[in-house]
């Protein structure tokens, strides 16, 4: 059997027709490739459809000390909890890999729909830790399917010139995310004491963009994104091509096209380095609560600077990295400043520093994280566009898979490692408790000592235990550089600029073909 489809543009007439009456909530794609502002106004839309989902997904960050003591829950069973719904939610980014065939749009429509109602409405009503997992593992499950289909509409409306300026934007997401949620608990817990109002919000939020994306939010037809395009001035290729129905994709046994070392191994380098970042995602106020002192608001301020500068830097430093043509040197670039800077923190542990230290460590970190990313993301997707471009959301289905898979070892290893912080979490009603009885002159009962004694013991080895876990993250990030030669791609930015030229050559004379 012939394992290759051949794609065309959509018919007109009576399909079309039948077509149309379905397009408000079912057919989402078109048939042109958009240039100028409408392609800018698509790719925001789907950068704020992924800033939304990520503000869903890490506003337990920002209050997981709140939800662990009202539901009971341990340090333990919190990362074993989140553990698990990661990989569960790696499952549902395979699944996302069926958008080569299915469509990237409506994924993100129907399923930011569902998260949003979970988020808003069922899990502010629960009761019992229990219950909070199954539906977090829920939405974690969806999230993993949306987190693949957004990158694939970011790439698809988005040439390799201006690939790292797209993927900046789309990078803006989790950062932007983790800014919302640190910034609205920081804002609000204060007059909405309760953990529930935070994910309230959140999810309305993610309600209300995802009834705007039923509205505007459009795919391109296959024939067009199942083309690699270099330049916008592609764009009258693309289209003569798919016009001609000379398209040819082969779609069969996409997995093992793609499970390749160049696609397999880079994922697995980018995904061990982001180590620390998910540290500090699910755990800021752990960390900074337990090894510095600082209160909930406090912690969650520093972050907020954290994911502000790395918001600034993705908005404006793919520009820079499209300009020289090349992405390995920036790759390796952010991923020595992240090495650096986390054995600044390091250094940290078990002193006194500042609020205005931590801001400053914790904002330079962050670039890093945008400063290797933004490039990686062009150069991931530029590599699987290598092989074979009409299987981007396998590609990037299988780096979802790989990093939600890292994020599950890392939640399960991690409460084993900072073993402290399963006693220090559960610590301020018994500190409150003997605060009080001291304060009315009472004694303190033996069993409240005996707790009390374990919390000090807990304080005087958490911060060894944080910087055992920091220099993990380190060699992680090692391997990040390590992986960066496997993609594809220049080093040389005069040998990228000959292999530009040779493209627009070849473009010329395809085109001089299609006309005559």
């Amino acid at each position: 059997m012939d394992s290759t489809v051949r794609s065309t543009l959509p018919g007109t007439g009576a399909e079309a027709s039948a077509r149309r009456r379905w397009a408000f909530l079912i057919d989402r794609r078109l048939d042109r490739y958009p240039t100028g502002g409408e392609r800018y106004a698509r790719l925001v839309l789907a950068v704020v459809a992924t800033v939304v989902i990520y503000y869903e997904q890490y506003t337990l960050g920002a209050v997981s000390t709140l939800v662990s003591q009202q539901l009971g829950m341990s340090f333990l069973f919190l990362t074993t909890g989140l553990a698990v719904a990661n990989l569960l939610g790696a499952f549902g980014s395979l699944a996302a890999g069926l958008a080569d065939r299915l469509g990237r749009a409506n994924i993100v429509v129907y399923g930011m729909l569902v998260v949003g109602a979970v988020t808003a409405f069922a899990v502010t009503q629960v009761q019992d830790k229990w219950t909070f997992m199954i539906l977090s593992t829920i939405v974690a499950i969806m999230e993993g399917m949306l987190l693949v289909a957004t990158p694939a509409l970011v790439r698809d409306f988005s040439p390799q010139m201006g690939r790292a300026r797209a993927m900046g934007f789309w990078n803006v997401a989790p950062p932007a995310g983790s800014l919302l949620a640190s910034a609205v608990a920081a804002l609000t817990l204060g007059s909405l004491v309760s953990w529930q109002s935070q994910f309230r919000i959140a999810g309305i939020a993610g309600i209300v963009v995802a009834l705007i994306a039923l509205v505007w939010m459009k795919e391109l037809n296959p024939a067009l994104r199942d083309q690699a395009a270099v330049s916008e001035e592609d764009r009258e290729l693309l289209e003569a091509r798919a016009a001609r129905g000379e398209v040819n994709v082969d779609l069969a046994h996409p997995w093992r096209q793609l499970l390749k070392v160049d696609v397999v191994v880079p994922a697995v380098g980018f995904s061990i380095a982001l180590l620390f970042y998910y540290t500090i995602v699910g755990f800021a106020p752990v960390l900074f609560t337990t090894v510095w002192g600082f209160d909930l608001a406090a912690a969650n301020s520093v972050i907020a600077w954290a994911w502000a500068f790395n918001v600034l830097l993705s908005l404006t430093y793919g520009a820079l990295v499209d300009r020289f043509l090349v992405r390995k040197p920036w790759i390796l670039g952010g991923a020595l400043l992240c090495i650096a800077m986390q054995i600044v923190l390091i250094t940290l542990v078990g002193g006194k520093p500042s609020y205005l230290t931590l801001a400053i460590i914790m904002a330079v970190l962050a670039t890093s994280w945008a400063g290797f990313a933004v490039p990686w993301y062009a150069a991931f997707t530029e590599t699987v566009e290598a092989r074979n471009p009409a299987l981007t959301a396998t590609g990037l289905a299988i780096w979802a898979w790989i990093i939600r898979v890292v994020v599950f070892l890392s939640f399960l290893i991690v409460p084993h490692v900072v073993t402290s912080a399963n006693t220090l979490v559960a610590a301020e009603p018994y500190v409150a408790e003997a605060e009080r009885l001291q304060a009315a002159g009472q004694a303190i009962p033996p069993d409240l000592a005996a707790k009390l004694g374990e919390i000090q013991q807990a304080a005087a080895v958490t911060g060894d235990q944080w910087r055992l876990w920091m220099w993990i993250a380190v060699v992680c990030a090692v391997g990040l550089a390590a992986t960066v030669p496997l993609l594809r791609g220049r080093w040389s930015v005069k040998k990228a600029r000959a292999d530009l030229a040779e493209h627009e050559r070849r473009r010329a004379e395809e085109l001089a073909a299609l006309r005559g």
